[in-house]
This record gives structure tokens, C-alpha cells and sequence, in this order.
């Protein structure tokens, strides 16, 4: 893991860290699963970043599809579930919440970034992207490169899950079953670059082809299929727990309508 990396990381867990005790200074709750789950997207974030798996995934493609998985589809959905939106909202000052974090949500750019189908566009396109052109090859020659696709991979992550997750405030409050036809629409495009990264007659990286010249072809398939399991795994996991919400949610309104 670089510094820029692992400072970024440890900014992040500290600003979160002051916000809950000010927040909990002030009598204000703030549910401890929502610690938790932040601070384990940090953790994912730590796996996929740190050793060993920032050096296995500069010298195999099986290990640079799970380094993606994890910056994609576990580590995003994780720090969302722990609000930090909302979070800031609350330990802010007045002055910094009505001038600053406010206008921010309400900022046509927050419209524009918080629609779903911005936000799956953003996450299937980078998916492709990255995967389909000599970007991939370039990240794995200049570090560079290597550390922006990684900030690509994960803006575009955060973007997606934020009004999937639905914990913080959002200028899109969407449906419960939008989304899961969102989650639902991801499987097939994962499944169809999968699909495409497995049937590929020549390697797509040549410098994982160099380092590994009599299995470079075996190591992009075994990618490929652990991109089509394990990511179709997680949107399904994905998609009952959205379900679960959406149960949990009419049960109150139904007990706040006959109480």
C-alpha cells in the first residue's frame, strides 16, 4: 500500500471517530452497527490496498479481480451502511451544516450523482473500462496510473451504493424495489464481462502475459469466473437484504398507521 493510500484511510477513520464522540459528547444516539459497518469497509479497504494483496495483484490477474471485487462490491455497500453523511450532519456546527453540508446535498451535481441509473451507469461503465482497454495494462506498468484507477474504482462504487444502501440523506430518496431492479440489472452486465474476459483467445494484460507466459490465459479465466461467482453472489446477498429493509420498513409504517 502506498502512503497517499494509507493516509487516506487513516483520515478517514479519524475524522469518523471524532464525529461519533462529538456527536455522542452531545447526548445525541448514533447506533453502534453503523460504527461497525464503516469501520469494516476501512478494514476491506486495508485487505484490498495493503499487503499481500497490492503485490499478489501486480503479478496475477486472479488476485487483481479480487483486489476490484473488494473495492467494488464490498468495501462501498460497508462504508455506507455506517452513514458518515449523516454522521457529519450531526456532530457539524450549525453554521457548517445549513452553509456548507445543506447547499452541498441540494447541489444540482448531489442531484445529478445520487440518481440510480447515473449511478449504475458509472459502475458498469468503469467496470468495462478498465477491463476492455489499455488502461488495465497501463495500471499495471505505472504506479500512477495504478493508484487513479483505483480512486476511479471506488468513486464510482461509493456513487452507486450511496442511494442503494439508503442510510444518508439523499437528494433521491429511491424505491426499495428500484433498488433492487438496480442490483438486479448489475448481475447480467457482470456476467456478460465476465463471460467476455473468460472467452478472450489472447491474454488482455501483456504484462501479466510476460510474467506468467505458460498460464496467462488459464489466470484471466480463473479471473473471470471469480468475477461472475463472487460478484454474483454479493448483488444477490445484496438483493435479499434490500428485500429484508423493505420488509422491516412496511412492518413499521404498518404498526405506526395502527397504533
Amino acid at each position: 500500500m502506498d502512503g497517499l493510500a494509507l493516509a487516506s484511510l487513516a483520515a478517514a477513520a479519524l475524522l469518523y471517530a471524532l464525529g461519533l464522540r462529538r456527536v455522542r459528547a452531545s447526548g445525541a444516539p448514533f447506533q453502534g452497527s453503523r460504527v461497525a459497518w464503516f469501520y469494516a469497509g476501512i478494514a476491506a479497504l486495508l485487505v484490498a490496498l495493503g499487503p499481500p494483496m497490492h503485490g499478489l495483484a501486480e503479478e496475477t490477474f486472479l488476485a487483481h479481480m479480487a483486489q476490484h471485487l473488494l473495492l467494488v462490491l464490498v468495501a462501498p455497500p460497508m462504508l455506507a451502511l455506517g452513514a458518515p453523511i449523516t454522521l457529519a450532519l450531526r456532530a457539524s456546527t450549525p453554521r457548517v451544516r445549513t452553509r456548507v453540508l445543506v447547499p452541498l446535498l441540494r447541489s444540482p451535481a448531489a442531484r445529478f450523482l445520487s440518481n440510480p441509473i447515473v449511478g449504475w451507469v458509472l459502475l458498469i461503465g468503469v467496470s468495462f473500462g478498465v477491463h476492455v482497454t489499455p488502461i488495465f495494462d497501463q495500471a499495471l506498468r505505472s504506479g500512477v496510473v495504478h493508484g487513479a484507477e483505483h480512486i476511479v474504482w471506488l468513486t464510482a462504487a461509493l456513487i452507486y451504493w450511496w442511494p442503494i444502501v439508503g442510510r444518508d440523506p439523499s437528494p433521491h430518496r429511491i424505491s426499495f424495489p428500484v433498488r433492487m431492479l438496480s442490483l438486479f440489472l448489475a448481475m447480467p452486465a457482470m456476467s456478460f464481462l465476465a463471460l467476455a474476459i473468460y472467452s478472450a483467445t489472447v491474454p488482455l494484460a501483456p504484462t501479466y502475459a510476460a510474467l506468467n507466459p505458460s498460464n496467462a490465459l488459464a489466470d484471466q479465466q480463473s479471473a473471470a469466473v471469480l468475477m461472475w461467482l463472487f460478484g454474483n453472489v454479493l448483488l444477490t446477498v445484496a438483493i435479499l437484504a434490500v428485500a429484508i429493509a423493505w420488509k422491516h420498513h412496511d412492518t413499521e409504517r404498518s404498526a405506526v398507521s395502527t397504533g
